[in-house]
């Protein structure tokens, strides 16, 4: 065994792994920055508009893996904001068909100019 070994430099690396380069650490926070801005507009899909948000979460999470980050937690959160939206929507126009049935289940003499 050498005495290079041992030195400070190689303290936390295994034997077997090459050193990370500044290109590869530069690729890998692209990446994570993709997969973090992918998990916010999910929170915001959830919270707001699912519509907008959903796809850009899903489009940042598919961004961030193409760099190599694992990014589920983003594309989970787009897909259940675009499904809250949608669901929301459906609620809508649901409760408008009720209104209007009810409003137009109403008799004649309670109107105005009838």
């Amino acid at each position: 065994m050498s005495a290079g070994q041992y030195s400070p430099h190689n303290a936390y690396q295994h034997p077997d792994q090459q050193p990370v380069t500044m290109g590869q650490l530069r690729w890998y926070m692209e990446g994570m920055r993709h997969a973090r801005l992918a998990t916010v507009f999910g929170i915001l899909a959830i919270v707001s508009l699912g519509a907008v948000f959903g796809p850009l979460a899903i489009a940042r999470s598919k961004k961030a893996e193409s760099f190599g980050v694992a990014a589920p937690e983003g594309r989970v959160l787009g897909w259940v904001g675009i499904g809250l939206f949608v669901m929301g929507v459906l609620f809508f126009i649901a409760y408008m068909v009720l209104i209007f049935t009810f409003i137009g289940s109403l008799p004649d003499s309670g109107r105005i100019g009838a």
